[in-house]
């Protein structure tokens, strides 16, 4: 008996990883977070099946990734290490980033942060921080989640946590509620942070499928559908 041809990439569901990263990705959010939203229906708008989506932690994800186990990973920021091993996508995402500190921190809050403690979860780029660790010879900090880094903060464990500010803005709210112990620093208020979903180079048919997943993107945001997928649950469109 003859075996059936393999489906054609179109015509089968493809596998992606991501991790926690609410609200953009959560496993236990609605639908997987708002990107995990945008990415289904890119795809579908692309022609391509409804792939299936895993929830890993953050290196194992990439490394996996890396090596094409799975069809991609998402979100990602830009990262020059990144660049060389994986194609990326136009923005899922464009956000800025903030260091957030403790209200009553105000050596922190004025920029005097020579030899200040830096918490950054483990799995995330350095790229926006780098040009600042050197500068202030920072301590870095890398626990597993944001969710450590906010209450190793709030503790005085850290005196500084690097995040996009709408991700940090619904973690802070998770943990405190509507009355904040933090805010944003001065420093860094003007760097954005772009967000996209990221395909290996060692997939075989990376930039074909790469091509038709930005189609598909594109068709979101000229029908309007993007703005709608925006808005997670009780909260507010992270303002793209």
């Amino acid at each position: 008996m003859l075996s059936s041809p393999a489906p054609a990439e179109d015509e089968a569901a493809l596998t992606l990883a991501t991790g926690e990263f609410p609200p953009y990705v959560g496993e236990r959010l609605p639908q997987g977070g708002v990107t995990s939203k945008i990415v289904r229906e890119a795809f579908a708008a692309a022609g391509l099946a409804t792939p299936k989506i895993v929830f890993l932690p953050w290196k194992r994800g990439y490394s996996e990734a890396e090596l094409n186990r799975y069809a991609a990973t998402f979100p990602y920021a830009r990262d020059a290490a990144r660049e060389k091993q994986f194609l990326y996508s136009d923005p899922l995402h464009q956000d800025h980033f903030s260091y957030f500190a403790r209200k009553d921190d105000a050596d922190a809050l004025a920029g005097r942060w020579r030899n200040k403690r830096l918490c950054l979860p483990l799995g995330w780029t350095t790229a926006y921080t780098d040009a600042d660790i050197r500068k202030y010879q920072l301590r870095l900090e890398r626990p597993p989640a944001l969710e450590n880094c906010l209450k190793m903060l709030g503790s005085n464990q850290v005196d500084l946590v690097s995040c996009n500010d709408f991700v940090a803005g619904y973690a802070i709210r998770q943990l405190y509620g509507p009355r904040s112990p933090f805010v944003a620093a001065e420093i860094g208020k003007q760097q954005t942070s772009g967000l996209f979903l990221i395909i290996s180079r060692q997939r075989p048919n990376a930039e074909q499928l790469m091509q038709k997943f930005n189609q598909g993107l594109a068709a979101l945001r000229r029908s309007g559908r993007y703005q709608q997928l925006l808005l997670p649950d009780g909260e507010a469109s992270p303002g793209q």
